[in-house]
């Protein structure tokens, strides 16, 4: 596809989310999560990633919720998993700045936490039991805390697990790579000072990128909160290679 017609794709997309962002304040919430999927889903057909499921395929679409665990690479992993399922994030509290994108995962009931703050993590642990108690959803976190390079998965932390104990909530480990010609890319990556545009013109340049994501076995939260942290960052970590 010319560069310069999947750029006006990619503008007019935008132009899209934002009417459907003024149609979601008056629509049900079933009906706005189906908006939200379908608009991701478009996204990411423009863009020409291809998105490839393995694993416990089932277990992730079907009906129940678990608290999901995932390596983080870009700004693209929340849409390349709403594409798949409708799901509730917990995210950096500055995406709610991000055009159409903040909006989505406000309406869609995102819960966000502000990484600055550490005093702020008990009251998204509750939000996140909350959620549970009260929701038909599940909730993934992202527990790097950070992007990385799309190489290697980074340290997780353990503090957002604490919620799977307090809601006895099944853990399910989601690893996410990308691949452009079938080998392993930092081309989607978000880190540093890069812009949201910066990185959709970075991404736009390629036809040729996959998305791979890999389900695991779900797990229970027996062991304590450390150690769980530590057992699905291996688990995840041995699929992104």
């Amino acid at each position: 596809m010319n560069l310069s017609f999947k750029f006006a794709l990619i503008a007019l997309h935008f132009i899209l989310g934002f009417m459907i962002c003024l149609a979601l304040m008056i629509l049900p919430t079933n009906i706005n999560n189906q908006l939200i999927q379908y608009w991701a889903k478009r996204l990411l057909s423009i863009l020409k990633i291809k998105v490839t499921l393995s694993g416990e395929v089932l277990k992730f679409l079907g009906k129940e919720n678990y608290l999901v665990v995932s390596n983080h690479i870009s700004w693209l992993d929340i849409p390349v998993i709403f594409s798949l399922k409708p799901i509730t994030f917990v995210a950096a509290s500055n995406i709610k700045t991000w055009p159409v994108i903040g909006f989505f995962a406000k309406i869609s009931g995102a819960i966000f936490v502000d990484r600055l703050r550490k005093s702020s993590l008990p009251e998204v642990i509750e939000a996140m039991n909350n959620h549970f108690k009260n929701n038909k959803q599940s909730i993934c976190i992202f527990p790097e805390g950070i992007t990385s390079n799309g190489y290697q998965v980074l340290p997780f932390k353990s503090n957002l697990f604490q919620s799977a104990f307090e809601s006895n909530q099944l853990l399910l480990p989601l690893s996410i790579k990308y691949k452009e010609n079938n080998v392993l890319t930092n081309r989607t990556s978000f880190h540093g000072s890069t812009t949201l545009l910066q990185s959709l013109k970075r991404i736009a340049k390629s036809n040729l990128i996959e998305v791979m994501v890999h389900i695991g076995h779900p797990i229970k939260p027996t062991q304590s909160r450390k150690e769980l942290s530590l057992k699905l960052q291996e688990i995840i970590a041995l699929k992104i290679k």
